[in-house]
């Protein structure tokens, strides 16, 4: 997954978001609006992360077919990502579906390979709003994505020479990822999100496949119809 595609998206977001408060103005005022299920707006906004994965153990073979050992992707991910939802329900209690899509990389021994997964897909959510400022959520993401797995157990890529002990492992995969955070209130249409998921491959047991817990924090822009 690019990096340009998810900037694009974050705009799109923001255009979006922005006919809510038209959609709003247009409505009558209803002393009951407040716990009626209908159409309550939209939210999004972009999301960096961090974690801690590792994949199960990967025997590896040079290229006169020789074992070269076992590996395991294990480190710190790093990436960046985006959402946008819809949200339905009363003021209180919103059911929220919409799109979701991040991006991460993982650097592990022998250096320098590395581990980049692109993933996304349709989420669907639920979110407590309270009349405080913290407002918690959970929801899943079911979707795909695609590993590439570069290996270089011997080598650099600091030069132009064809390294012999390296290789590349690609593939998709059909990605579920559960979620849980929660949203802080900055203004009232400005939002802190923190969260946190497990990301899983639902397609196979690749085992260089790597899983783990990642924290998300982000700025969400939001049109959200509380009355």
């Amino acid at each position: 997954m690019k990096i340009k595609p998810l900037l694009a998206a974050a705009v799109a977001v923001i255009l979006l978001t922005a006919h809510a408060d038209i959609i709003a103005s247009g409505r009558s005022a209803n002393p009951d609006s407040a716990s009626q299920f209908r159409f309550r707006g939209y939210i999004g906004g972009m999301m960096l992360h961090s974690g801690y994965i590792q994949s199960n153990g990967f025997r590896i073979y040079g290229s006169s077919g020789a074992d070269l050992g076992i590996m395991r992707i294990k480190g710190g991910a790093t990436g960046i990502g985006g959402h946008v939802k819809f949200a339905f329900g009363t003021a209180t209690d919103m059911i929220r579906i919409g799109a979701e899509g991040h991006s991460s990389n993982v650097s592990y021994r022998p250096s320098p390979s590395y581990s980049h997964i692109g993933w996304g897909g349709l989420l669907v959510d639920y979110i407590r709003r309270t009349k405080g400022h913290v407002h918690p959520f959970a929801g899943i993401i079911i979707g795909g994505g695609g590993v590439k797995n570069h290996i270089i157990a011997e080598g650099s890529v600091h030069d132009y020479t064809v390294e012999t002990s390296a290789a590349m492992h690609k593939y998709a995969f059909m990605a579920v990822a559960p979620f849980a955070g929660i949203e802080v209130s900055l203004t009232r249409k400005l939002s802190l999100v923190i969260k946190a998921d497990w990301l899983l491959n639902a397609t196979g047991c690749q085992e260089d496949f790597p899983s783990g817990l990642r924290i998300y924090a982000g700025i969400l822009f939001n049109r959200l119809q509380n009355r």
